[in-house]
């Protein structure tokens, strides 16, 4: 179902951002996604001019589409069509002899044969995909685009038909497959349907409930077990006589008992006696008492109005529907992750068209190290341009590997199982994805199934520009970039601006609305600047099952949640972080472990955490020869809570030399508490106020200023 955002956002006044030389605007009106979305698909129709650029003059687009080459050969597509007409035409003829192609598949061929630049159109209406269309380098520069003023709507599976409603109120369609495809998600009148699971998903949404805890094992067990197994209380779980096909989608991380991550791992057994469940795990996702958990994926969990089961022996679907008129719904079944793979497709464009519906996968940790698949799937293909479609209900919107100088700009990709956008490298062979702009798209509702993604995620790659994009409802990260394996996937020279970001990391422990790594342990040379970030939270559960209260944040415990609006971890050092505007998140801005790193200019406001979080966790005695300080400088900041935290410096091993303070001007609730600080630093305590920074030699000329 698509949603549009409110965007209260645009009610925030200009005058929020700070008036240093490099700030601007968000984004004016002209540049707002929906409204670029409009005008790339009225340049890049089938019918439109050659000068595909003149629609965008004036926008943050302006200049980034260039007119074709010499005259195209134009392809028409019609799910009204048929694959032995020659595809000329955009509809039938009056003899009923010629028209255009019914496949997508066929006119590829048919540019192939033609040769030269081609376009393939497709007309409006419903095209239903049973297998991935892949494109290759025989097919360079070719344009894949809808005809002007219509809207193809591809769907990635099958349409269902002929439900029987049975006496105990389900509702059973049969439903054959194509070899070696499974039933990944289903869609009831566009809206993803619930895999049938245990405990129920809350009917309200609310993602506090229809959780199972893990309990603490009797004996313990060894930490490296925890990836492959889970103990579970007295009378939790249901019996299951068959774990064929069953899941656990759990919630852990990289250290038994973090809740930054998830995974839906394989049920190996059930040992009922010793309460244990046995999965499938890798070997980086740990668990612990209080992980919390959900089982999904057999017919004996099959109980709840949304739910469905697919039972592949007798090609049976199984569903229990929240509305009884079924029979006037469009029911389809998600089975393709991917739609079109484009390999070696240098310089091709895909504008204007609505993929929908498709299998969630391409962002677990099990077997998909390189969060794979993507519904646009795009592989040692430099140049490609996707543009102003729209990207609903699939595993991956977009994803790019080792190919440069990638276009994504003017879509709506939302409801999305995992990263809305994912720019990088295929773990082994480690090429890059350098030079890819992101540019005004509206990205929303990410990570419906998997926790731990990214509206835009990139790693891998040089010299990207991420921009005018609104990012809203993630369940971890806004955006995501930089090195998580070292110097195979480095990225330099990135600029991440005017960008909104609302809502982020709200099902993890610990995360944020921008976020960069730096594994590789050397400068960045990127900057963060005149971005709106405002509403990100965090999601966290007690070993009891209780939950932290919204926008909690306490220095002084752990395990705690912990969230930022913009941070800076592994080692990241070198980032500009600058005229940004920042409220009604937890923490603010967060540098850990990282040197050399500029956070100046930004203005922060309504938080409930501190304003700047300090940390030495990631780079513990690290200290190359070119580290400089982090300078936090020039910002301004309102303290709205009593107890609220201005800056918290945790640097034990780093010293006065890993942050200075100078020049920031403080308002609000300002105390004699404000400032938590190492003590090896601040010697007048654990805890003081802005003189006593000062005297400690770690802030110049920064002031309290009066309400």
């Amino acid at each position: 179902m698509r949603r549009r955002s409110g965007l209260i956002l645009s009610i925030l006044p200009v005058m929020l951002f700070p008036q240093s030389g490099n700030s601007a605007p968000v984004w004016t009106e002209i540049d707002a996604p929906e409204r670029l979305q409009t005008l790339v698909r009225e340049a890049t129709c089938a019918e439109a001019s050659a000068t595909l650029s003149a629609k965008l003059d004036g926008t943050s687009l302006s200049g980034a589409l260039s007119g074709s080459a010499g005259m195209r050969t134009v392809f028409y597509v019609s799910p009204d069509g048929k694959d032995t007409w020659s595809g000329l035409l955009p509809t039938a003829n009056q003899q009923g002899g010629d028209g255009p192609f019914a496949s997508i598949e066929r006119a590829r061929d048919a540019a192939r044969e033609k040769g030269g630049s081609n376009t393939i159109a497709l007309g409006k209406g419903d095209y239903y995909l049973t297998q991935s269309i892949v494109f290759d380098a025989r097919d360079a520069g070719l344009i894949l685009t809808a005809k002007c003023n219509e809207a193809p709507i591809l769907h990635g599976g099958l349409r269902v038909r002929n439900f029987a409603r049975q006496a105990d109120g389900r509702w059973t369609a049969p439903l054959k497959l194509p070899a070696d495809e499974g039933v990944g998600d289903l869609f009831v009148n566009g809206v993803r349907q619930t895999r049938a699971r245990f405990p129920n998903a809350p009917a309200d949404g609310d993602l506090r409930k229809g959780w199972l805890f893990a309990a603490k094992c009797e004996p313990a067990i060894d930490t490296r077990e925890a990836n492959t197994r889970f103990c579970f209380h007295a009378g939790d779980l249901p019996a299951v006589d068959d774990t064929s096909g069953l899941l656990v989608n759990i919630v852990g991380g990289y250290q038994p008992g973090s809740q930054w991550g998830n995974d839906t791992l394989p049920v190996v057994s059930i040992d009922s006696a010793g309460r244990t469940v046995h999965t499938k795990g890798t070997d980086y996702f740990f668990t612990a008492e209080g992980s919390r958990y959900f089982l999904t994926g057999a017919k004996a969990l099959l109980d709840a109005p949304g739910e469905w089961w697919y039972e592949p022996g007798p090609d049976q679907l199984y569903y229990i529907p929240l509305d009884q008129a079924l029979s006037d719904s469009v029911v389809v079944a998600g089975i393709l992750p991917t739609f079109f793979k484009l390999d070696g497709a240098n310089g091709m464009v895909i504008s204007g068209l609505e993929l929908r519906d498709g299998a969630p996968e391409g962002s677990g940790k099990f077997y998909t190290e390189t969060r794979g698949f993507g519904a646009v799937r795009i592989e040692h293909a430099d140049g490609v341009k996707i543009l102003g479609n729209t990207i609903e209900n699939v595993g991956v919107g977009v994803h790019v590997t080792e190919s440069k100088d990638a276009l994504i700009a003017g879509n709506v990709i939302a409801d999305v199982a995992g990263n809305g956008i994912y720019v990088g490298t295929n773990y082994g062979t480690f090429g890059k994805s350098n030079g890819a702009r992101i540019l005004a798209n509206h990205i929303h509702d990410i990570g419906k199934t998997y926790i731990e993604t990214a509206g835009i995620w990139f790693q891998a790659a040089d010299n990207v520009r991420i921009a005018d994009n609104l990012i809203e409802n993630t369940a971890q990260f806004g955006i995501a970039g930089g090195s998580l394996w070292g110097s195979n996937d480095a990225v330099y020279n990135a600029v991440i601006e005017h960008n909104v970001v609302h809502n982020a990391n709200q099902q993890t422990a610990d995360g944020g609305a921008i976020k960069m790594m730096g594994e590789q342990a050397d400068p960045l040379n990127s900057t963060i600047r005149s971005n709106l970030v405002t509403g990100t939270g965090h999601l966290m559960n007690r070993a009891d099952g209780t939950f932290w209260p919204p926008g909690y944040e306490n220095t002084r415990e752990w395990p705690s949640p912990i969230s930022w609006a913009i941070y800076t971890d592994g080692k990241a050092s070198g980032l500009r972080i600058e005229g940004n505007t920042l409220s009604g998140n937890v923490a603010a801005i967060g540098i850990n472990g990282g040197w050399s790193n500029l956070v100046v200019g930004n203005v922060i406001t309504h938080g409930s955490g501190a304003a700047f979080r300090v940390d030495d966790g990631t780079g513990r005695g690290w200290r190359p020869a070119w580290a400089r300080p982090n300078r936090i400088e020039e910002n301004v900041v309102s303290v709205d809570s009593d107890s609220g935290i201005v800056a918290y410096v945790n640097a034990p091993d780093l010293g006065p030399g890993f942050v200075q303070f100078a020049r920031n001007r403080y308002s609000g609730n300002l105390n004699n508490k404000s400032f938590r600080i190492d003590p090896r630093i601040m010697r007048s305590g654990e805890f003081g106020s802005l003189r006593d920074l000062q005297k400690a030699g770690a802030d110049t000329a920064s002031v309290v200023a009066p309400d």
